[in-house]
């Protein structure tokens, strides 16, 4: 009788991989044969799942959203259920402390110039974009409602300014060095001007 095989698990596997590699030597060093040897699997293994190399760092990328997630998720349990607290955690992993989230801004910049001719690597770019940008929304105007901020602030577009000032930051970290600890003083300026806590 034949095993059953975990496809998930070898995937992943493979975009582990991807990410030792790129961590170490950056993205030109990813390629199919270097993911086979540091998988320490065939190079058939890798061209069953993954056609190009493209598909491959897409998958990582992939991956790497879903861990990103699980950290979200665990960070987010300890803030209790208050929204402005997830929020603040949502933006404050995509300032790229974590080794694997600042090699995923990596990344993203490596496709960026090409998402807008690809939808399946924009899909991939933007996934959970809406979501978070719709956290940041409604938590600035929860703290219009309250009368916590002045009347020149404007949920949608200090919301959309908020989500997109931790995206830039953390290109800024992954792909420039800056400090981390001047990217998460400059979300926390900016984010008690537009939604202070109670």
């Amino acid at each position: 009788m034949p095993r059953s095989v975990d496809h998930d698990a070898r995937k992943s596997a493979l975009a582990r991989a991807v990410w030792t590699l790129v961590a170490r030597g950056g993205l030109e060093s990813v390629s199919l044969r270097s993911v086979a040897t540091e998988a320490g699997v065939s190079m058939g293994r890798v061209q069953y799942y993954f056609a190009t190399k493209d598909d491959l760092l897409l998958h990582s990328l992939d991956h790497a959203h879903r861990r990103m997630e699980s950290r979200i998720l665990e960070r987010a349990e300890e803030a209790g259920g208050n929204v402005r607290n997830v929020l603040v955690t949502i933006l404050d992993e995509l300032l790229g402390e974590h080794p694997e989230t600042r090699d995923a801004i990596r990344v993203h910049a490596f496709f960026a110039a090409r998402a807008a001719d690809n939808e399946s690597m924009a899909a991939v770019l933007t996934d959970g974009d809406d979501e978070i940008l719709a956290l940041a929304v409604a938590v600035v105007a929860q703290a219009k409602a309250a009368g916590r901020v002045g009347p020149d602030v404007d949920p949608e577009h200090d919301g959309y300014a908020l989500f997109t000032l931790a995206r830039g930051l953390g290109s800024d970290v992954a792909l420039y060095g800056a400090p981390i600890d001047r990217a998460r003083k400059t979300l926390e300026h900016f984010i008690r001007r537009v939604a202070p806590a109670e």
